[in-house]
């Protein structure tokens, strides 16, 4: 495949090649694609936003680690906690897109997951119990004023007090409302979705132990053809047969890979923070509250996640590549996750090696920002 780029966007696309197993980008030896995108990422590269003493200038490490993995846009995502460390991050992350042309060309949003998720054990997952409250219009409404307009999406629980007419409200202000650490009735996700909500964050996890064999908020989720999924393929979260099965039912234009990373993923094994959290990661590379088997966020990287989607579904690569490119700009109106005229110049340049992506060259607005050589 040729592609010409003039300043920052593509002007030109001038082959496309077939493979044996569907429609595919690229030569023999190399394949190309466009940037990926990650819509849900706590921490990276030892850096976790949700630490109390986070300085956005180590948003830009993040950012540089980022790019090897392929990433070239993200939602850094805060998670449960008190009003105070949230405004403290956000006033952080919108610093470094300041002062740092490569993180403002990178986080396309900010991605608020909680505090207005299930309080019981189990959908509450790894959260801290203080701070879970009901819907507070006033209160997100103040710190999407503090982020500038840089607050894209919110994860709520549809069946909290006044959630309905929050998850309205955010959709006619023009976010993405997920639902996720929730324990709905099935007609509680019916009443989301017409209220506006897309996407069901992390699906398959944050939720009770045992549930009901057939009528269970999961099976609602998959079934709905009004909502996204999100899902995290590290093979720790979902077994490879659940990807398969949620894969055929909810159908790949309708799927959305995500790594829930925390600081831990590409760094060391050890302790780490997640906000007012300490996780242990061990060498299976699993991250979890230290002596529980409770998981808290993970160590994995999107190009890692992608080779495990296509193993794990038994896909293509090129299948699975949709779902960390056109899928999640689906949700955005600014980007069509495409190699065609006048999209931005974000291409990823890859291999194939033992059924796994290695990435070699990356192009952020038309411009080199990582290669091995």
């Amino acid at each position: 495949m040729e592609v010409e780029i003039s300043g920052e966007r593509i002007s030109r696309v001038i082959s496309v090649h077939e493979t044996p197993r569907g429609r595919f980008l690229g030569g023999k030896d190399f394949f190309l694609a466009p940037g990926f995108i990650d819509i849900q990422v706590n921490g990276f590269a030892g850096i976790d936003f949700n630490h109390p003493a986070f300085d956005g200038d180590d948003l830009l490490l993040a950012c540089k680690a980022l790019l090897r993995t392929g990433v070239t846009r993200f939602c850094p995502t805060l998670i449960t906690g008190s009003r105070e460390r949230l405004s403290r991050s956000i006033g952080q992350i919108l610093k470094a897109c300041a002062k740092h042309p490569l993180v403002r060309s990178m986080v396309l949003g900010i991605h608020i997951e909680g505090p207005y998720i299930a309080a019981e054990n189990g959908p509450r997952g790894a959260h801290s119990k203080v701070y879970v409250s009901d819907p507070d219009w006033d209160e997100f409404l103040a710190l999407c004023e503090l982020s500038n307009g840089l607050l894209r999406i919110v994860t709520i629980a549809p069946e909290r007090p006044g959630a309905l007419e929050f998850i309205g409200r955010a959709s006619k202000a023009g976010l993405v409302v997920a639902i996720g650490h929730c324990a709905p009735e099935t007609e509680d996700i019916d009443a989301a979705v017409e209220a506006g909500a897309a996407l069901s964050t992390h699906l398959g996890n944050a939720a009770h132990k045992m549930l009901p064999r057939h009528a269970n908020y999961i099976q609602k989720q998959i079934s709905h053809d009004g909502l996204m999924a999100s899902i995290i393929c590290d093979g720790n979260h979902l077994p490879d047969y659940f990807v398969q099965n949620l894969i055929r039912a909810k159908g790949k234009n309708r799927i959305i890979l995500v790594t829930d990373a925390m600081a831990a993923a590409a760094a060391p094994i050890g302790r780490y923070t997640l906000g007012d959290l300490e996780v242990v990661v061990g060498e299976e590379r699993v991250v979890r509250l230290p002596g529980t088997l409770y998981l808290a966020g993970s160590a994995l990287t999107l190009d890692e996640a992608v080779s495990n989607c296509a193993r794990f579904a038994r896909i293509s690569l090129a299948s699975a590549i949709k779902m960390v490119t056109v899928n999640p700009a689906k949700l955005f109106d600014e980007i069509g996750g495409v190699l065609e005229p006048d999209e931005r110049a974000d291409l990823v340049l890859f291999r194939v090696s033992n059924q796994r992506i290695q990435i070699e060259q990356v192009f952020l607005a038309g411009q080199l920002v990582f290669s091995t050589n």
